[in-house]
């Protein structure tokens, strides 16, 4: 079930909530001037991505201990992002 989140083109997928996840980072500009690349939200966005892209590599080598790491380091990223687009933390999710 995994594999295929991240391996799937359909709505739903790694791909589509990754483009999502960047444009809702890239809505917090207040200056058309100012480069993405620059805000803390695209910032935070693609810190996680890039923790999410070694967890898709440990997968793939069936190294669950990378996967775990990966993991660990992926969500504490997450709710870096999560609070740089005002959105609860993983945390205060799980409780709702």
């Amino acid at each position: 079930a995994v594999n295929a989140f991240f391996e799937t083109k359909d709505e739903g997928g790694w791909e589509d909530l990754s483009a999502a996840a960047y444009l809702l980072a890239n809505a917090f500009r207040t200056n058309s001037s100012k480069a993405p690349d620059s805000l803390p939200s695209v910032k935070s966005w693609k810190a996680f991505s890039k923790d999410i892209d070694l967890l898709k590599r440990g997968l793939a080598k069936k190294d669950m201990g990378k996967v775990a790491s990966s993991y660990k380091n992926a969500e504490e990223k997450l709710d870096e992002y999560l609070a740089n687009v005002e959105l609860p933390t993983v945390m205060e999710l799980k409780q709702m």
